[in-house]
């Protein structure tokens, strides 16, 4: 007789009022995902060639000019007219931070747009659960290629979605997932709270524990998430600037991908300690977490 092995309810996740578009007085600088970046690191060469990234997020604009044709619709998995396209924003921007010229570390990685949140920014947790399971297959089916797997998003501790992100990094794929913008403990909720992932918290520009981020002992390292400029939805060339940890979260995907095509392909464990090993212990403020900083190599 087939066991079950837990029932749980199904949640809805939705976006995080820190990373709701914000109108900027023009004396407050920004900073796009390349230029903070570049910042904190030493030289690196490698641009994420080889490399796969999913977007598991609102989708893509995928015409946007920073991505030049490395942006790809995969998958949807919202009850949404035209739901190939992003009608939020979100996703765009978190898409163009891990890889788009001009604000990605990433910029010869491909991007691929999982779809799984809708124009509002909310989707139920199973079609969060659906989207992983659809990257793990896209994975295998196509020769289990290097592969990394950013997930800005979260909600309420779910078993399920543990597991199938953790199916997922048990097959080769890194994930970077956002710790959370409820400055708690970022065990609170899914997938922040899945240990073999790469659970991200915010900082500010001078290395700050942003105010907003989640933190504690999951928490592997820290990347900027505090007016982070990249790409948007409407045009081509569109902008907006942004905070959260959902923007902290693509940084780390970038710098994996640049790794990767620097140092070739390791486990998740394996790279994820190379992470930490790399990262500069500069943060403040960061309560009951390390004080790594993200950086490449």
């Amino acid at each position: 007789m087939q066991q079950i092995e837990y029932i749980e309810q199904d949640s809805i996740l939705s976006l995080a009022e820190h990373e709701a578009g914000i109108d900027h007085d023009i004396s407050l600088p920004t900073f796009a995902g390349h230029e903070a970046l570049t910042v904190r690191t030493g030289v690196s060469v490698g641009r994420g060639e080889g490399v796969s990234v999913y977007g598991i997020d609102t989708g893509i604009y995928i015409d946007h000019e920073c991505f030049r044709g490395r942006a790809l619709f995969g998958a949807s998995f919202v009850d949404e007219t035209d739901g190939e396209s992003d009608k939020n924003g979100h996703g765009t921007h978190t898409a163009a931070t891990a890889v788009g010229e001009v604000y990605g570390l990433a910029t010869a990685s491909n991007i691929i747009a999982v779809k799984v949140l809708d124009g509002s920014g909310s989707g139920a947790t199973s079609g969060v659960i659906q989207g992983v399971c659809w990257v793990s297959k896209h994975f295998k089916d196509n020769g289990m290629k290097p592969s990394i797997a950013t997930m800005s998003l979260g909600g309420p501790p779910s078993p399920a979605l543990n597991h199938v992100v953790k199916s997922a990094i048990n097959l080769g794929i890194h994930f970077t997932v956002a710790a959370g913008n409820s400055n708690q403990p970022a065990d609170t909720s899914s997938p922040a709270n899945v240990e073999a992932a790469n659970t991200i918290g915010a900082v500010d520009k001078g290395n700050n524990k942003a105010e907003f981020s989640n933190y504690g002992q999951l928490i592997d390292v820290w990347a900027l998430g505090v007016d982070v400029k990249s790409a948007w939805i409407g045009s081509p060339d569109a902008e907006n600037t942004i905070s959260g940890t959902s923007m902290a979260t693509p940084h780390v995907a970038g710098i994996l991908a640049v790794a990767i095509s620097n140092h070739g392909n390791k486990s998740p464990k394996e790279l994820s300690d190379d992470l930490k090993a790399h990262a500069k212990p500069v943060v403040t403020g960061a309560i009951l977490s390390n004080n790594l900083l993200a950086t490449k190599w």
